[in-house]
């Protein structure tokens, strides 16, 4: 048996439908999260840090006591740049950098060593980070979601900045989006929702994945709504990443996301492919929290999320303690 030293944490925006319907809260978000045996937790900070981004010290003493009272270790502060703040513009470099630099000091006091931040930090600005990090003793990721991977131009200026002067306190986040190959069911039930005919659906599933051109998995009777999802589904799943590209960059994964949509069973995702993707980290030699991020909420409320992580928690661990072939 192939022993290994990944751990299985969550993220709390899996559990949005139940925290903003007001079913949990913040604390029972947390007690679910301990029953379900995980560990370390990630949060995002708009969406349950009161007052964020200068939540108060009072509050930060309360989560403090919750992740003692459900022994949850803190593990990664999901960060937020509002390029938005203003209505004229779009924030300076200045302002970046000072969004960034509160976020990682706030981080801080609340326990977490890990601020996960978003690409509209630039290189340059990423680079900027390097001092901040050293002084505070924090780490900063910034995330690779889908549509980015490993061979946009812009993530080879990160990586180099990663592997240069931030070697050590500069990293990024995989996000299991950049591998999904197809749509997953909740996406497959809304398109019908929508009005598309569920035999021609299925028909442009088996063409996309047979390699069909969109041109031709177009019908001539196509409604608008049918030939606008059917140009969605190859554009959004039409260049995974490489799963084997993982082993290249492990050396500046600090923490990564565990997407996935909907979970049929506690036995594979048949949109992601987690077999390949959690054994090539194991065998690559990963040492860290994978964080569960369940997201079918924005496709589906009523589904329910702890089911889901549930199914995940289960899926994973078959997988990860499964022997090497």
């Amino acid at each position: 048996m192939k022993q290994h030293k990944i751990k299985l944490g969550v993220s709390l925006y899996s559990f949005s439908t139940e925290f903003i319907s007001d079913q949990l809260d913040l604390e029972g978000v947390l007690k679910r999260a301990n029953e379900m045996g995980y560990k370390g937790v990630e949060i995002v900070a708009a969406q349950m840090v009161p007052e964020y981004p200068y939540p108060s010290d009072e509050w930060l003493e309360y989560f403090a006591g919750l992740l003692k009272k459900y022994d949850l270790e803190p593990v990664c502060w999901s960060a937020y740049i509002d390029m938005g703040t203003r209505s004229d513009r779009d924030l300076t470099r200045e302002e970046i950098i000072q969004c960034t630099v509160n976020d990682l000091i706030y981080a801080k006091k609340a326990g977490f060593p890990l601020v996960r931040t978003q690409h509209a930090i630039s290189p340059e600005i990423f680079r900027a980070m390097i001092s901040w990090c050293k002084r505070l003793d924090m780490k900063l990721a910034i995330e690779m979601h889908h549509p980015h991977h490993f061979d946009v131009p812009l993530w080879q200026e990160y990586f180099s900045v990663m592997r240069g002067e931030g070697k050590g306190v500069l990293g990024f986040v995989p996000d299991f989006s950049i591998f999904q190959y197809r749509p997953h069911q909740l996406f497959l039930n809304q398109a019908i929702e929508l009005g598309f005919r569920s035999d021609r659906l299925a028909a442009v599933v088996d063409n996309h994945q047979t390699g069909v051109p969109k041109e031709t998995a177009i019908e001539s009777d196509f409604s608008a709504v049918e030939r606008e999802i059917t140009t969605e589904i190859y554009e959004k799943f039409n260049r995974p990443a490489r799963v084997e590209q993982l082993q290249e960059y492990l050396d500046c994964i600090f923490y990564i996301h565990g997407k996935f949509y909907y979970l049929p069973d506690d036995r594979h995702d048949p949109c992601v492919p987690y077999e390949a993707i959690l054994t090539t980290l194991r065998d690559g030699g990963y040492e860290g929290y994978i964080a569960s991020e369940y997201e079918g909420h924005h496709f589906d409320a009523d589904i329910d999320s702890v089911i889901q992580l549930q199914r995940y928690v289960a899926m994973n661990n078959r997988i990860l303690n499964e022997q090497e072939a």
